[in-house]
């Protein structure tokens, strides 16, 4: 950041400044699943192969999920509340959301060319908001691509939008319903790897890891923790632990604002 310029009379001396430069450091997460095939399964399945497959796919979503909810956490430092710079925070102190309070949020990222290019929030959230597009006769959607899981490729359709950015929904921001909890980020995703202000939100992972997210270990021999009698032992089977070594970075503090702390419209019954 540079240091504001000073104004002197003639003559008179000029005190040299120089610009303050910060650094972060963003760390990795460990996250870790488990899942064990006994021998009973292995001896009972035509095809125990299909039944590790199975399991490894669920393990590797479970992980995504984790991270999933790890990104939205206010207790977790390396989480997007944690990274987030203090003036780029909107509070609501518990008042009802409103376009222009969003409009504030949305114009505190000033990163790139100074435009979100992702909205995440839980599905109340942008119920609220879909709810305050209704009633100002206002209904707004873009393009999207993503990638679907049970097809195996990327499919086309469109999304929510807030002036012209997506807004997507992820329903581990704020799984416990707590209104103080309730956000909305606004970010500018990517890292083009340069040294000024369009460096994004990006997912970081060890430069090990290379195109593959996860760690899969096997143990022969099921581990658990209390076999009887408080004492562990080690069951017939095969026991396989999987790991995603992830975490989050923010290369310009401009890319990213949230709105907190508001009020959303009221869960439907039934």
């Amino acid at each position: 950041m540079l240091a504001a310029a000073t104004k002197v009379s003639d003559c008179s001396l000029v005190d040299e400044q120089v610009p303050t430069i910060s650094e972060a450091e963003f760390a990795l997460q460990e996250f870790i699943t488990r899942y064990k095939i006994c021998t009973f399964d292995l001896d009972s399945y035509q095809f125990p192969n299909q039944l590790e497959t199975v399991l490894y796919a669920l393990a590797k979503r479970r992980l995504l999920y984790a991270y999933a909810t790890f990104i939205a956490d206010s207790n977790q430092s390396g989480s997007l509340v944690g990274i987030c710079d203090a003036a780029r925070v909107v509070n609501m102190a518990g008042a009802a959301l409103t376009l222009d309070c969003l409009d504030d949020a949305y114009e505190r990222v000033t990163a790139g060319t100074g435009r979100p290019t992702l909205i995440m929030s839980h599905s109340r959230s942008l119920r609220t908001y879909r709810s305050l597009c209704r009633a100002a006769g206002i209904y707004q959607r873009v393009p999207w691509r993503w990638y679907d899981p049970a097809r195996g490729r990327m499919v086309e359709g469109s999304v929510d939008a807030f002036n012209g950015t997506p807004w997507l929904a992820n329903d581990f921001v704020n799984a416990g319903a707590d209104p103080t909890e309730e956000r909305t980020f606004f970010m500018v995703m990517g890292d083009d790897g340069g040294q000024g202000p369009t460096r994004g939100v990006t997912g970081i992972v060890p430069a090990a890891q290379g195109r593959n997210l996860f760690n899969r270990r096997r143990i022969e021999g099921v581990f658990a923790a209390d076999a009887g009698a408080g004492a562990p032992d080690m069951l017939p089977g095969v026991d396989t632990w999987v790991s995603m070594p992830a975490g989050l970075a923010l290369g310009s503090q401009g890319a990213l604002s949230i709105i907190e702390n508001y009020t959303t419209v009221a869960s439907c019954g039934g």
